[in-house]
């Protein structure tokens, strides 16, 4: 099983961008993804940006993603 997770591009350099996963910053490469922009969300794999979310879609996997955690912290 792989798990893709949205993150926020901050910052742009040629094939590799610094993005955000809520407050862990983290360079990705670019090169399986088109037409990325600062400010965009991107789902990350493996240190690779895999696919560029529309803003619905970046909303409703950081809402799932939130989700997930916070039954993984009830279980602690």
């Amino acid at each position: 099983m792989c798990i893709a997770a949205p993150a926020k591009i901050l910052e742009i350099d040629d094939d590799t961008a610094v993005v955000d996963f809520g407050g862990v910053r983290q360079q990705v490469k670019l090169d399986l993804v088109e037409d990325v922009e600062k400010g965009k969300y991107v789902l990350v794999h493996s240190g690779y940006a895999i696919e560029v979310l529309t803003d619905e879609a970046a909303k409703e996997s950081l809402e799932a993603w939130a989700g997930l955690l916070k039954v993984l912290d009830e279980e602690e």
